[in-house]
């Protein structure tokens, strides 16, 4: 077992006991891994007191088996998940059972209802969120390898940019450099080529790109079941000026703002920083999503970096920063790293060159 799922789970309970929860249904389906171990879907892990069950069904049966951590009991479903989950509920008694209100659709939390008369369903908000938030150590090694291999992905894909070729030929030659590496890609890779790069997340054409352009290529991967995120922007040939300007600008405001990151300070900090500095060469107006996201067993949790987040950074918290600006009928550029907090600072994860001389294609 790679982590202490059940540490995590005594971690959880008290969070439960200060919330006046005597159980919690978890459905998420990287939170029922974080807490149980089990990789598979469709499946709930209700957590109580003393006891955790996980509710899944026959074809995940073997699998629980094998992957289920120390603290937690396989309960197979013959009927619903909601008639399974009302079975445990009479067996323990529990009264208030806790749920992930952005987890459980509409229509699931309807049958609970049904079938939990007599019980409180309560919305439990960001207790799980809240732990999740900060990385333990193995799960920072797993991150900074994804982040590594992500790298050397970027590293040799930039290689095959050339005029010609289509944005969703490449986007699809990224995603399988991803399988080829060993891992898999977090999302569905973005190249957006030309006016189409002032799509934050454009959706990569049929379009062939050509001499001279902007290329703005976004990418992460997955390796171990933890994420990265990357972003470069790159221009064939010689670079134009009006890049060159709108590049040192979008630098500039990145440098700015992972020099701010460190214990204490507070995430919309961060994105006022690197606002600001591209407020001061009358680019802020182009700039109209937050700085960043957390990055971990998801690709988008939390901490969320924008300038309305609460959210006070604390050391092994993992994030982007990802300042850009996309001007309509020109283009976009986004530079975007993803970093973690550190006891005196910042470290970058993912240090793919991003020097306006290595962002130039050889074209």
């Amino acid at each position: 077992m790679d982590f202490d799922h059940p540490g995590r789970l005594q971690k959880l309970r008290g969070r439960m006991a200060a919330s006046s929860l005597d159980s919690l249904l978890v459905s998420g389906r990287e939170n029922v891994y974080y807490f149980s171990g089990f990789t598979g879907g469709e499946s709930l892990l209700l957590v109580k007191e003393e006891r955790a069950f996980l509710i899944t069904d026959f074809r995940y049966r073997e699998q629980a088996q094998e992957e289920l951590a120390p603290g937690c009991e396989l309960r197979l479903r013959s009927a619903s998940a909601a008639a399974a989950v009302s079975s445990v509920a009479r067996e323990a008694r529990l009264r208030r059972i806790g749920f992930e209100e952005e987890q459980l659709s509409w229509a699931a939390h309807g049958r609970l209802e049904a079938k939990l008369p007599g019980k409180r369903l309560i919305p439990a908000g960001n207790l799980i969120s809240g732990l999740r938030m900060v990385k333990e150590p193995g799960e920072i090694d797993r991150i900074r390898e994804s982040a590594r291999r992500t790298v050397r992905v970027l590293s040799r894909f930039q290689g095959t940019i050339k005029p010609g070729r289509t944005e969703k030929s490449l986007a699809r030659r990224l995603a399988a450099d991803f399988y080829r590496a060993g891992g898999e890609p977090a999302f569905d890779p973005i190249v957006a080529a030309s006016a189409h790069s002032s799509h934050p997340h454009a959706v990569p054409s049929d379009r062939r790109l050509r001499r001279g352009e902007i290329c703005l290529v976004d990418l992460g991967g997955r390796w171990g079941l933890y994420n990265c995120d990357l972003t470069r922007t790159l221009a064939g040939g010689t670079c134009p000026r009006r890049f060159r300007t709108v590049y040192r600008a979008v630098l500039a405001a990145q440098e700015k703002a992972i020099g701010a990151v460190r214990p204490g300070v507070r995430a919309s900090e961060i994105d006022r920083r690197a606002r600001g500095c591209l407020k001061e060469r009358g680019l802020e107006g182009y700039f109209g999503h937050g700085l960043g996201h957390g990055v971990g067993l998801e690709v988008h949790e939390r901490p969320a970096v924008n300038r309305r987040s609460r959210e006070v950074l604390r050391e092994g918290m993992v994030f982007t920063i990802e300042p850009g600006v996309y001007i309509p009928g020109w283009g976009g550029v986004r530079i975007e790293d993803t970093v973690l907090v550190t006891a005196s600072g910042c470290e970058v994860l993912t240090p793919a060159p991003k020097t306006l001389e290595s962002c130039r294609l050889e074209w």
